[in-house]
């Protein structure tokens, strides 16, 4: 009998991803074995210039894993995941970006809490900053004026919009363990059941970058799949917030907000899209 009890695929995005890549899919494979996991990894490069090609070619010498994707361009995180996930053969599906590391038990953490319920379609670990601090990746639903108050240079407006999109502070602290259903997760790494995926369908392709998480989230919660956040999973994040550092990735948000405002149709309340939630759970 095989050591590997369980099977799950990882999707790890890269574009220009050298400093971090390597840590990242050498993390996946430890835990995984020392989970007792069986894995299969997939890469998928948007186009990268730097050495990321090359460190992930010698990866994959020494891991014996050969789920490489070369796009040969920046195709955004929805059209190159959906692509990959279509490939993947696990039950559970996890989505991982390139600058992120598994800590030790998170994988089985993360099963644990799909398995203890059916009906949940994702599972997102608490993430850390490479200092150790907790970031607020579980969020409530954006509205207007969240991303206006939070957009705008303005110190007291960005404290009233972060207020108004996160949850209570305790569930930001490193003390807090406890499981709990979330409107929406980043996707820097999120665990997915299969089946849910089937039933949702895949990634928004009218969103290059971002918000494709809080879209994605909100259409799980629309066919009656949780989101849960369980912060006993730990990965870290270091964070490179491109949309803050590049013109046209932060152009490329702005659109990806108009779009996924107009699509489901709210702006400034949140009222409308839970009680459309309340009548599928």
């Amino acid at each position: 009998m095989s050591k590997f009890v369980e099977e799950l695929s990882f999707i790890v995005l890269t574009w220009n991803s050298e400093k971090y890549v390597e840590t990242c899919i050498r993390s996946v494979f430890k835990d995984a074995e020392n989970c007792n996991l069986k894995v299969e990894v997939y890469a998928v490069d948007n186009g990268s210039k730097d050495k990321t090609l090359e460190i992930i070619e010698g990866l994959r010498s020494s891991y014996g894993w050969a789920n490489i994707m070369k796009l040969g361009r920046n195709c955004g995180t929805t059209v190159s995941r959906n692509i990959v996930i279509q490939k993947c053969k696990a039950n559970y599906i996890f989505i991982l970006d390139s600058d992120t590391e598994v800590k030790e038990g998170a994988l089985k953490e993360l099963i644990r809490v799909l398995n203890s319920d059916t009906k949940i379609g994702i599972v997102a670990p608490r993430l850390l900053y490479w200092d150790g601090t907790v970031q607020p990746s579980c969020k409530k639903f954006p509205t207007v004026f969240v991303k206006l108050f939070k957009g705008l240079p303005i110190g007291f407006l960005n404290k009233v919009g972060e207020k108004l999109e996160l949850y209570d502070k305790e569930v930001y602290s490193k003390e807090f363990k406890n499981s709990i259903e979330v409107d929406y997760c980043i996707s820097a790494a999120w665990m997915i059941r299969r089946e849910a995926i089937e039933d949702v369908g895949l990634l928004d392709e009218n969103i290059f970058y971002s918000p494709e998480d809080v879209d994605y989230c909100l259409r799980m919660w629309l066919k009656g799949w949780k989101v849960v956040y369980a912060p006993k999973a730990e990965i870290v994040h270091h964070t490179q917030r491109i949309s803050h550092t590049s013109f046209k990735m932060a152009l490329l948000h702005a659109e990806g907000l108009i779009y996924y405002f107009l699509k489901h149709r709210y702006l400034f309340s949140r009222k409308k899209i839970y009680t459309k939630i309340r009548r599928c759970i």
